[in-house]
Order: C-alpha cells, then structure tokens, then sequence
C-alpha cells in the first residue's frame, strides 16, 4: 500500500509541474505575484565557483541560499537544511551530525567548506562527527554539484558546499552600530535556538563584529518504535539464539509527550522517542576588519564547543563473538569489554547532562582563527585574494566511562588572483596548501596519527561572445600522507571543459567535459580498528592508488518573460579505481570487517525543477514549483553502490501577500531497493510541510515565523543514513521563530 501510495504521489508531482506551467501560460503577467526562492536569489555572484559567475551563468548546476531563506528552511545541521534541494540528502547521524550527500557521493568526495577553506574537523572521518560550523548564523550558502576538483582539489570531485558564515566583515556597514538576532523554538524536541551579532565601526574603516548562538535539543519525538520491525526481530532472534533473558515491558504508549521512564532499557524497546538524540551547541567569535577604497583585510577567532547523544552506538553487533577466531594480526591494545546494559533513564527536564550513565556521547570543542582579505590591483590581474585558516580540533566519545578520543591540527591557505576586466574574458589563478595531523587514541580508535599535506595550483579562464562561449580549467595537486606504517605520496591532475550557448532569449545551456583524479584519504589508507558509527571494523589499504572520474554534463535554463523557471540537469561519471569500504567474511571484536579496495563504478542521474506563477488568490499572489531527482551508483561487477539516494522529488506552493508569505510543501522519497551486500532496502515516505512569515512592521526588519514539519506524522527513515534501521526522522515538529536585524 505504500508503494502504491508513493508512486500515486510521484505521479502527481509531475503532474503538478505540468499544472504550474499551464496555468503560468494564461495567468496575467501584470499581477503582483509571489516569487518562488529559485527567483529571488537568481542575479546573485557564486563566489564558490572561483570565477565568481552569476547563478543563472554558471556551467554547472548550483544552488545559492540567502539568509532569510537559510532561517526559514533552517534544520538540525548543514545537510537538514539543504536536504529540500534537488540532488541533494543527507547522510544524517542523529540531529547533531549529518554531512551532505551530493548526486550520491560525500564524506572526501564533496567538501564542506567555510568561505572557502576546509572545516578542518573530524566530520568527514566519520558519519557521527559533527561538522564544527553552524548555518543559522550565515548570510549565504552555496551548493555547487560535480566536479569541482579544478578549483577545490579532488575532495570536491562530487561537489562543494560553501558556507558563508559572515564572521569577518567584508563590507562598510551603513550605520555605525547594527546587529542581527534570531531566537526559535522548536516542539518535537523542547528544542531552542538563538544567534546574535553586533557590528560597530570604531575607527576609520576599522570594524569589529562579535556574536553568540547556542542550539539546544532534547531527544526527539518519532511516531513509533526507533527501531524498524526489522531490526527489532532480529535483536530478539540474536537475543534468543544466545539465551540472553529479554524481560523488558513492551507496554508503551503511543503518544508523543516525552514522558520519558527511568527504565527505558535496550534501544530496541525505545518507543515514542528516538534515544540519545540530545544535544547542545554553542560558539562564539570575534573579529576585526580593515576596509578601505583599495579592500579589506580582517582577522577572526571562533570558540564551537558541543555535546551530543550517538544513537546507536551500542555493543551487540549481531551476537557476533569472532575476536578469537580471526584476528588479522591486528595489535590494538584496546580493551573492548564494554557493557551492553544501556540503561536510558532520561528526566523528564531533558537537562541533557547524561546523567544516565551508560548511554554514549560526544564531546567536542574547537578553536579556530581566519585571516582573510582583499586587494583591488592594477594589471592584468585586478584584484588578490586570500584567506589563510588555522584550528585545534577535538573530540571525545565516552561510553561506560570509556573514552575515544579524536584530535585533528592543521592550517589551510588559498591565494586568488582574479582578472575581469569587462571585455567578455574572465579568469581565475592561485594556489592552494593544507597541512593536518589527525590521529585517535581510546577503546575504539580506529586510525593512527597521520599527517596529510595538500599543494595545488589551478586556473579557470572564461570566454563569453554574447551567443556562446566557452570554460577551461586545470590544476594540478600533489599529496603526502605520513603515517607511523607507512608513508605515500601522489600527484594528481584534474581538468574541465564547457561549452555554452544562448539560443533564444532566456535560454541558457552548456555541456562540461571533465577528468578528475582524486588521491586516498587518510582514513581510506590509514584505518584499522573497530568503528561503531559504521558498525564495521574498517581496514584501510596501504597500497591504494588514484581515484580516476570521466564525466559529462549538461545543464540547461530558461526563464519567461511571464516568470515561468525551468532548469534541467543530466549527468554521467566514469570511476577508474572508485574507492570503497567492501565486506569480507571475517568478524573482529564482534564486527564485520570491511576493507578500503578499489573497482571500477559508475554513477548517473538528474535533476529537473520548474517554478511559474499561478495568478491570484484572495489577494496573494501564488507561485507553484515542483522539482524532482534521480541518482544512480553501480560497480563493474553489476552491484549496486552503497547508500545511493533513491528517486525523491518536492512540490510546492506559496502564496505572498505584502508582508505575510503562506508555503506549503510535500517532499516526496521513493523507496530504494537497489542495495549493496549486507544492506537492506528501505521504504519510501512524503512528509508535508507548511509554514508562514510575517512582517508586520513596514520599513523595519522584524520578522516572525511559524511552521511545522512532518504535518501527517510520517515515520520516514533515510536510506543514505548508517542509522536508519535505528532511528526515524523526527516526527511532527512545530516550529517558532523571530529574525529582526538593527
């Protein structure tokens, strides 16, 4: 019935589509219609994609999200919030962790950056850390999908996602004290937010800014159990197999109050709420800025410290007991001996202290400084910029009094020199350099301390003849990782070509040409020992080579002089040695070992979205969009990758009305049965949405906001998540908040 009821609503998507653009084709061009989000931020530089195109100009497909849009579709983390774009997911670890999963590919495949520089964290380690960096505060954030190893090296050979997170000013402010604040409240977890900044001129084009936010969120509430019938079945068979005694009271309610008992025991059991979901964020910076007519330059600290549940990181890893059957001649010296007794005794207050003393958390903090800055030139080359980051990075996973502890230093630096001198010719040169020390220690480290070290030089040039014109890049980026097994070093070589054309007014097309090598990361080289997160004891290849991508793509756009948006994306990659973690027979301290090897894959798929305006209702102007996404990962030997996004799509409609704009919304997931060994299939979902904004004072920036999520209380699990057979989205969420800006 599901399936069923998917694939009517898949259909009605597209027939959804169809609706908008009819109705856009008799609705009057002269009536004050709403403005879908596509539109508004359409005229907007992507600063991301080095030559600093418009969005509607770039070659590639792209996303960029301002800030009132980043508040008003605001999630737990970075890829929540960017889940509702079109080849977009998440590969979402809980509401505290979650990295985005671009047209299937993530983790050191699409980097995560902070104005352009890594996060210089440990989130692309592992699917339970954290990305140290927060949206709610940013003024922008850009999506750029495929390859983007020209300008980012091959950690961006699937994409790049660019926060821009407005800590150091870049600009004169028009007054000389002005401040921004946003608080918000949400139900499904007694969960809050809050962010503040306050920017003053204290000199001649002397800035100082420094702000505060913190997000706090206690476990949340879930239509059922937190685990599937599936995974439920299956702890009881183990638990039956192995004579364990299960005298656990299954007489929960099914309501959602978090009434939480002192005796929730094992996660299995857990119903109404999804254990170990809590959390607590909180970071605070400051920063000075020099501003004259020839730039800026400006310097900033930021202190993030957080805490936050790891659901499903529990020790009965199917019953499997094979430590002294095969060793691998792994010595790690850890004692694993843990205690499976995970007592969830939660307070009602959700005072998010862990009191309960066996259930896992992680601890981080991090301490990071930017310099950034800008010089206007004369020459050929007309403006340099830079940016250099340095950050102390650390994290704890403590369990039964056990500690894993997880510690990344290093620096990155980027020099740009940038020509655009009006003349259709536009190009971008520099150079780009990391140096990082990652290293584990603890129960359950699985890597040594590794020092990697990135050089890369690169250039973009951009000819545009009005009709058509034509994008080339090269960069070349050589790596060294250092270990204490062994030591391996790789030059690569990246290169992309487009073509685009102009065809007719409001039609933009182009067609990318790229080759992309990409070298191991340290973990892909360096890994040994058990990784709960993945539920796997991951054993990485000394011997790995080169990851080698062929791709192609082609984009295209129009816009109508009726507001009517169409953009189209089709994509096809080629991998030569496609790294992945593959499954063996064998068990180590009751995990499945996987091992780091290399195959040839393949992967394929699109995006489509249309937005147009469906005339006027009761004085608001209406506007329907519908967007819709397809991915699809497969290895030479005919298996499907793991975790590939399934079929998903989104339709909408907002009404805007002078101040008051109503949006509702339905995002659409298939059901995703193309799986890799040991990994199940997962069901498909539509979560409705809506939400209104408010502005009530003309001439001033106060705004309020109201929605709620997940209207019909779906159960809706992720399939690109190692978590899915544990926990469940979020159940039925309503959202407060307030934005003002003075």
């Amino acid at each position: 019935m599901r399936r069923l009821s998917l694939r009517v609503s898949l259909r009605l998507s597209a027939a959804a589509s169809v609706m908008a653009l009819a109705s856009a084709a008799h609705a009057d061009t002269g009536a004050e219609t709403g403005e879908f989000n596509l539109q508004a931020i359409e005229r907007i530089e992507v600063t991301t994609s080095v030559l600093g195109v418009l969005r509607e100009e770039s070659v590639s497909s792209v996303d960029v999200l301002d800030r009132e849009t980043l508040q008003r579709d605001l999630g737990y983390n970075i890829a929540d919030t960017l889940e509702r774009l079109p080849g977009v997911s998440t590969t979402f670890f809980g509401p505290a962790a979650g990295r985005p999963v671009v047209r299937g590919l993530s983790n050191d495949r699409v980097r995560v950056l902070i104005n352009g520089l890594d996060g210089l964290d440990a989130s692309n380690s592992s699917p339970d850390h954290a990305i140290a960096s927060d949206v709610l505060g940013a003024t922008a954030v850009e999506v750029l999908r495929g390859p983007a190893a020209v300008g980012y090296g091959g950690g961006a050979i699937g994409g790049v996602v660019n926060i821009l997170d407005g800590r150091i000013p870049e600009q004169m402010p028009d007054r000389p004290l002005s401040g921004e604040a946003y608080a918000g409240m949400s139900s499904v977890d007694d969960g809050s937010q809050f962010f503040g900044r306050v920017t003053g001129v204290v000199a001649d084009g002397l800035v100082l800014q420094g702000e505060y936010q913190r997000r706090v969120g206690s476990d949340y509430a879930i239509p059922g159990f937190a685990e599937s019938r599936r995974a439920r079945e299956e702890h009881h068979d183990d638990h039956d197999d192995h004579d364990h005694d299960h005298d656990h009271d299954h007489d929960h309610d099914h309501d959602h109050d978090h009434g939480h008992d002192d005796d929730h025991g094992h996660d299995e059991d857990a119903r109404g709420f999804a254990p170990d979901t809590d959390f607590k964020f909180e970071t605070a910076s400051v920063a000075a800025s020099l501003i004259r007519d020839w730039g800026f330059v400006g310097m900033g600290i930021k202190r993030s410290e957080g805490r936050y549940g790891l659901p499903g990181h529990f020790h009965d890893h199917g019953g499997h007991d094979h430590e002294d059957d095969h060793d691998h001649d792994h010595d790690h010296g850890h004692d694993h001996d843990h205690d499976h007794d995970h007592d969830h005794g939660h307070d009602d207050d959700h005072d998010h202290d862990h009191a309960h003393d066996h259930a896992p958390y992680l601890d981080m903090k991090q301490t990071r400084v930017d310099l950034r800055g800008e010089v206007r030139l004369d020459g050929y080359f007309d403006r340099v910029r830079f940016s250099l980051a340095y950050a102390d990075y650390e994290h704890s996973e403590i369990e039964d009094d056990e500690a894993t502890t997880f510690l990344k230093e290093g620096f990155e630096g980027r020099v740009e020199l940038r020509h655009d001198h009006g003349q259709g010719n536009r190009g971008a040169w520099g150079v780009q350099f990391l140096n990082q020390v990652f290293e584990s220690f603890g129960a359950e480290a699985f890597i040594e301390p590794v020092t990697t070290t990135d050089v890369g030089l690169f250039a973009t040039e951009r000819w545009d003849f009005q009709d058509w014109g034509v994008e080339a890049g090269a960069r070349l980026d050589h790596r060294e990782l250092d270990g204490q097994r062994a030591s391996r070093s790789f030059t690569t070589f990246s290169g992309s070509g487009s073509v685009f054309v102009r065809p007719t007014e409001g039609w933009f097309a182009a067609a990318t040409l790229s080759r992309t090598e990409r070298a191991p990361s340290d973990v892909e080289v360096f890994a040994d020992g058990p990784h709960l997160a993945t539920r796997a004891y991951e054993v990485g290849d000394l011997d790995l080579g080169t990851e080698t991508a062929w791709s192609i793509e082609g984009t295209s756009r129009y816009t109508a002089g009726n507001g009517v948006r169409l953009e189209l994306s089709a994509f096809y990659a080629d991998y030569d040695g496609f790294i992945e973690l593959f499954p063996t027979d064998d068990f180590d301290h009751g995990l499945r070992v996987y091992e780091f090897r290399q195959q040839d894959a393949k992967l394929y798929g699109g995006e489509a979205r249309v937005s147009a305006p469906l005339g006027e209702l009761a004085g608001f102007g209406l506007t329907g969009a519908a967007s819709v996404d397809i991915v699809r990962g497969e290895l030479s030997d005919g298996h499907d990758l793991p975790r590939i996004p399934p079929l998903s799509g989104t339709v909408e409609l907002r009404g805007d009305r002078g101040p008051l704009s109503l949006r509702t919304d339905v995002r659409l997931v298939a059901e995703q049965n193309r799986t890799f060994d040991f990994e199940y299939p997962t069901g498909g979902y539509a979560l409705w949405n809506a939400d209104v904004t408010w502005q009530p004072i003309e001439g001033n920036d106060l705004t309020l906001f109201a929605g709620v999520r997940n209207i019909t209380d779906e159960e809706a699990r992720v399939h690109t998540s190692y978590l899915k057979e544990f926990i469940p989205l979020p159940g039925r969420n309503f959202r407060l908040g307030l934005s003002t800006r003075f």
